[in-house]
Parts: structure tokens; sequence; C-alpha cells
């Protein structure tokens, strides 16, 4: 098919162009496309958007990654597209060992098993190598030193799927497990009191990624910038929720001018996105949402309910450009995982994972594979 008179999102603008699709992915984009008799997609007054990426959530629509049964795990892969995000990776919390080996099969099962919907590239593991002071919602009592061997064996259970790995610096061994893991996974700094050294020093040992900036650390101090002054000085990738509960608004355009091309809006969504007000599991732990928030019972705050195309429309409603929301949305968090050649991009040998906007960012079709999905 052809998509034509539209804008289309390319080399991070808004450009008009034309953008041919064949079997399940790109074949090309150019100014004019003449192919006689194929299906012509008129966009007139409407964007082309690369599908979004959501790098860091635990589920919605009912299912979570850590505990919910492989089928329920393909069935969200519905929800996800037809708010879309058409790529994932299905992000872990911090359970008990034979839990966690558990976990990862069935999570491995439900990348494997062909299905439509969004695609799940892999696990980030968030947890068990976090810091206790900076816990989160993380259950405390299965947070765990360093531990090499273990990861490994979870990798193994995962079938080498996990793609992102969490590490607070801090903790015994920290620091040598970001130097190994590095090797053949990424790595991010997360749930940690680093002061700026120790998170530099986490940089140079080769994390290269920031769990959601701002969240589960050190506020920004003149005097001791900490793991946000990092994410400022180094050439990291940094996660953003944007659901303007866990960052103002102010501070989110802040954040965009200090280091909007190395921004990656996540939603660490749970279970009850998309689902309305309740009582909701996380990891063990009961979650109560109201509204647009998520907060244990002593109030500590959770997850998000959001997912990350409403929260593009939430940075561009903050007064971001559309094109650089865009790109934090999409490219950056395919850059980021390694994956640009795949998705993330609308260019030649990409998939076919397209979104259908209107200027004002109202989603009116979903595409994955150059098959409309929504």
């Amino acid at each position: 098919m052809i998509f034509k008179n539209g804008t289309v999102f390319f080399e991070g603008k808004l450009r008009k162009l034309e953008v041919q699709v064949v079997n399940d992915r790109i074949a090309r984009v150019a100014p004019s496309i003449s192919a006689p008799g194929e299906e012509a997609v008129d966009l007139e007054g409407r964007w082309l958007l690369p599908g979004f990426f959501d790098v860091h959530t635990h589920g919605r629509a009912g299912a979570d990654f850590s505990d919910a049964p492989p089928q329920e795990l393909v069935r969200i892969r519905d929800s996800y597209a037809r708010c879309g995000v058409t790529s994932l990776l299905a992000t872990t919390m911090t359970m008990e060992k034979d839990y966690s080996r558990a976990m990862m099969r069935r999570i491995r099962e439900a990348i494997e098993t062909p299905a439509p919907g969004a695609r799940i590239w892999g696990v980030n593991m968030e947890g068990p190598f976090l810091g206790r002071d900076k816990k989160g919602c993380h259950d405390p009592q299965y947070l765990l030193d360093a531990d090499e061997a273990f990861f490994r064996e979870l990798d193994g259970c995962a079938g080498g799927y996990i793609r992102l790995v969490d590490v607070d610096p801090r903790i015994e061994g920290g620091m040598e497990l970001i130097r190994s893991l590095s090797r053949d996974k990424r790595v991010s700094i997360a749930h940690t009191s680093s002061d700026y050294e120790t998170a530099c020093r986490a940089v140079e040992a080769g994390a290269d990624h920031i769990t959601h900036l701002y969240n589960a650390m050190n506020s920004l101090h003149h005097r001791d910038p900490g793991v946000i002054g990092v994410a400022s000085d180094k050439n990291v990738w940094a996660e953003l929720i944007c659901d303007g509960v866990h960052i103002h608004p102010a501070v989110v355009r802040l954040t965009y001018r200090a280091l909007g091309e190395r921004i990656c809006i996540v939603s660490d969504s749970l279970s009850a996105a998309g689902l309305g007000d309740g009582v909701y599991s996380l990891g063990g732990l009961d979650v109560h949402v109201q509204g647009n928030r998520a907060a244990l019972a002593d109030g500590t705050l959770a997850c998000s309910v959001s997912n990350v195309f409403e929260e593009c429309r939430n940075v561009i409603s903050f007064g971001v450009a559309p094109e650089t929301a865009i790109a934090s949305a999409s490219s950056n968090p395919a850059l980021a995982m390694g994956l640009e050649d795949e998705v993330g991009f609308i260019r030649r040998g990409n998939l076919a994972d397209l979104l259908v906007v209107t200027p004002e960012m109202e989603l009116e079709q979903v595409y994955v594979g150059g098959k409309r999905f929504a």
C-alpha cells in the first residue's frame, strides 16, 4: 500500500512525503510514489508516525508481566497497540527467587507466541538489584546484592530475552555487576541514592540508561547533583514518566531543554492502566488507584495508569515541540534498545508499524507490520 497526501515523521522532522509498504516493511519513502494497482491510504490533513515504543511498562488492561499467565500477557498486546504502542519491553518487579524464575518463563512464552498486537522485544528487569533506601514499591524482603549467577539463571529462564537490567551501583558488588552485564546487556542506573561521583563511575563501568529520572533517586541539589546531574553530563538515555503526576510540567520542560535528544518517554504503567479506580496488585503489593494517581497504602507513589501515546500528547501540551516529543516516544527508545533497524523510524527496511494521527495528536489508525490494526 501507499500512504499519500500526508505529513510523515522522517529523520526527526514532519515532512510532506509518501510511504510505500510491501508486505510487513517499509519499501520506500519519497516526495511522490507511483505504483498503479496498489492500495492508497489518503492521509490528507493527517500525520504518519512510527509506532510508539514503551521500554518500561509493567502491564495494563488487567494483566501484570510479573504475575499474569502467558495467555494474559499475549492478550494485552492488543490493548497496547490500540493506544498507539506497537513495541514494548515487559518490565518485571522484585519477587521471590522461584517466583522470578517462573515469571521469566511466562514472559518468554508470551514473547514467542505468535499473536496480533504490540511486539514484546524483551524484558526490562527492574529488580532485585536495587537500593533498599530507594525501593519505591519493590518488596524489600526480596531485594538482593549483586548476584550475576542468579541473573544469568533468570536470563536463561527468559530465553535470553532480558534486554535491559536495572542496578543500583551502591549495592554490594553493584559496580562489578554493571561492568560484567554491560558486555552483552543494557544496564540502567535505578532506585539508588548514588551521589554524582558514584553514578559517573557506573556510566564508566558501562551503564548507559537511567530508570525513571527524578523518581526513586536523590533530588537535584546544587552542591550534590547526584544521578540527575549525570543524566545531564553524560551520554546516557533517560526515562521520563510524563503522566503529569510523577513529574511537574515545569520540570518536564526543563529536562527537555537539558537533554531532549536522550529522553525516552515511558509509562511505568501497572495492570490498572485503562481500567479505572480501584485496588490492584503490583509485585505482590496493593496499589490504590484514584484518577490518574497510583500509590501504595502508605501514600508512596507507585506506577502510572497512563500510556506512552497519552504522555507524548501531554509533553506537547506542556510546551515541548511536537517533533521532539514524538522522537522521545518512538526513535529514542528504539535507539536506546539497539532496535533502530527494526522499529522507531519510518525508513526503508524497517517494520511498517505506523500511527495515523491528527495534528492535535488524536490517534485515528494503527498499523502493525503493514496491517490495519485499529
